[in-house]
């Protein structure tokens, strides 16, 4: 199945650079739009994933269908999926946006290298935004399944933006390379709710919760039971402690992405000492290293240099 309403522009994108291996194993690389009249082209990322050799279509299906359902989603906080494709080579290739920045995964391990944690207002900010995301997603029966901090990326003005939408279904069909003489050995998901079901929009909520809690608490394992979110939640204010108890602890969780992005963002303006759009870009800025910026957004700068018409000088005679 292929979904690339671009296909015919597809060599005049150039070039590919390799990024290297993504979460899940897959080849992730950069390609930049060349065409000389586009007023404003940026970057796209082409992520490719091995499946497992030999899949039935309809052991298939619920990615493409996952897939499918994805590409539509507008939203500042999502970045766009393009397209994908699915080959006879059980090779699965998704085009979606390039976005700028770091990954949450990777401010987080930079704060804490240093001996630092983030501010709670940083916190606070980069949940409001992805649970906007979730809840526009949510709005269009679409469910992330897979929220972590490696899939949440933070830009040099604040900007986050929540990634790879539709590859829920993809971990499982995933190729297992554990012995030649072994053949790849499909683990199909159980039985799942209605599309975009509420159960699986709490989950999602959830899922955000514990990214948080990881976030604000410095640890690298978050606990599951009762009495290990209240310990690691012991520094955290009381604002911030309480949504977070609630999104992890009550029975229902939050009731809406939009119920949680208005209390996190209540959180901001009145349960935390550091609040406002200002304080959290200069705490990006004062990451170690290039604050938010990675050698990808230096060699993405450097492209759109040199994709750039450049005017023809006459030499004096």
């Amino acid at each position: 199945m292929s979904v690339l309403p671009f296909a015919c522009r597809l060599p005049a994108f150039a070039p590919l650079h390799p990024l290297g291996r993504g979460p899940l194993g897959e080849w992730v690389s950069l390609v930049w739009p060349l065409e000389q009249d586009a007023a404003d082209t940026r970057p796209l990322v082409v992520k490719t994933f091995l499946l497992a050799s030999g899949l039935a279509p309809e052991t298939r299906r619920p990615l493409e269908e996952s897939l499918t359902r994805a590409v539509p989603l507008r939203h500042p906080g999502i970045a766009r999926l393009h397209g994908f494709q699915v080959d006879v080579r059980d090779t699965l290739t998704v085009v979606s946006d390039y976005v700028p920045g770091c990954s949450l995964a990777t401010a987080r391990r930079r704060v804490l290298g240093r001996g630092g944690r983030p501010s709670e207002a940083f916190v606070c900010h980069v949940g409001a935004e992805v649970a906007g995301a979730l809840q526009a997603a949510h709005g269009a029966r679409v469910v992330h399944g897979d929220v972590h901090a490696h899939r949440i990326r933070v830009g040099p003005r604040g900007e986050v933006t929540l990634t790879d939408f539709g590859l829920r279904s993809a971990r499982p069909l995933l190729r297992r390379f554990t012995s030649p003489s072994r053949p790849d050995v499909v683990e199909l998901p159980g039985g799942e709710g209605a599309v975009g079901s509420a159960a699986e929009a709490r989950e999602d909520l959830r899922a955000l919760g514990r990214v948080l809690l990881g976030l604000v608490s410095g640890n690298t394992v978050v606990p599951e039971d009762s009495a290990g979110v209240d310990a690691a939640l012991g520094g955290v204010s009381p604002a911030l402690r309480d949504v977070l108890r609630g999104v992890l602890l009550e029975a229902r969780g939050a009731d809406s992405a939009a119920g949680l992005q208005a209390a996190l963002r209540d959180c901001m303006g009145h349960g935390v000492e550091c609040h406002g759009p200002e304080s959290v870009v200069r705490e990006l800025a004062a990451l170690p290293g290039s604050g938010p910026l990675s050698p990808v957004d230096v060699y993405v700068g450097a492209a759109s240099v040199m994709a750039a018409s450049v005017p023809v000088r006459t030499l004096p005679s």
